[in-house]
């Protein structure tokens, strides 16, 4: 028999976007440890942690957001991404005491820029959050992203009032410089090519994890040839993975877009000899890319 619901504040709105993986059990911090590309022994129940899961060619299989949660751990990214990835972590559990379900944890979302001074405790802590920070309330997950107005919600078998609009979650994201990876470009990346490293999303001080060998191995021999990078262009938002070229010649792929009132914004990963040039969009016509920057430096 499946719990009752946790009711969401009247002002929460879903987000179909996002979903979770929800991981409990005695060893699924240890485990984790040796999927993800972060430090699961710094993870506390007050931060929320990037990182990704990678191929053992130390490919990019999913971004994904690291939640400490008192029934557990929390992975949310692309729902899209959820069964493919649950199914891959699934497959390493082996002996070890995880469980890994994909349907408990709903996402939502709390806009709390222009509200009115807070009434409770709640309300505070929700004014008061700085970036990455979490807590937990009722069962209630409440995190903040970098570069986002929103707080994100995390409950068992929540319900929430309407669907929200993704396209605004997604802008807010691109311009936090934040990527994220889709079944278009499952496997597109290397970790620094999605400036993981630069964002935190790396550390590479701990053991062993899958693709640990290839990443490290970029890292210490400074072999970053492509970097994701922010540009506009007056078109609708191209697909993840769509070709970027300069004159005919492959530069880049779409890592994601969003629409904009005048065209959309994306992240693009770019190779860094032709970042200079004129970049356009694969199209017809061709669609030319505005730079735009981002919100922290690149080496």
């Amino acid at each position: 028999m499946n719990p009752a619901p946790i009711p969401l504040p009247a002002t929460a709105a879903g987000l179909p976007i996002l979903s979770t993986i929800a991981l409990r059990g005695a060893d699924a911090r240890n485990f984790l440890q040796g999927q993800l590309s972060a430090d699961l022994d710094a993870l506390g129940p007050q931060r929320v942690q990037l990182a990704s899961c990678n191929s053992s060619q130390g490919r990019v299989q999913a971004v994904l957001w690291i939640v400490q949660r008192s029934d557990g751990i929390a992975l949310i990214l692309p729902a899209a991404m959820v069964e493919s990835i649950a199914a891959r972590l699934r497959k390493y559990v082996l002996r070890a005491k995880v469980e890994i379900g994909t349907d408990a944890l709903k996402v939502a979302l709390e806009r709390t820029s222009g509200c009115a001074a807070p009434s409770t405790d709640r309300d505070a802590r929700l004014r008061a959050m700085q970036p990455l920070d979490h807590f937990e309330d009722g069962g209630i997950s409440h995190l903040r992203l970098p570069g986002h107005e929103s707080v994100l919600l995390l409950a068992q078998h929540a319900t929430a009032s309407a669907a929200a609009a993704d396209h605004s979650w997604r802008l807010e994201g691109i311009r936090a410089g934040l990527p994220q990876v889709y079944p278009q470009t499952h496997e597109a990346f290397v970790a620094q090519m999605l400036n993981l490293d630069l964002l935190g999303g790396i550390d590479f001080e701990k053991g062993c994890y899958t693709g640990q060998e290839i990443i490290a191995r970029t890292h210490y021999r400074g072999a970053i040839k492509r970097r994701m990078l922010r540009y506009a262009a007056q078109c609708p938002p191209p697909a993840p993975g769509a070709r970027i070229l300069a004159d005919e010649s492959h530069a880049g792929d779409v890592v994601d877009a969003a629409p904009t009132a005048d065209g959309c914004e994306m992240l693009v990963v770019v190779s860094l000899a032709q970042r200079e040039r004129t970049l356009t969009l694969e199209a017809s016509p061709a669609v030319a890319l505005e730079p735009l920057p981002l919100p922290y430096a690149l080496p």
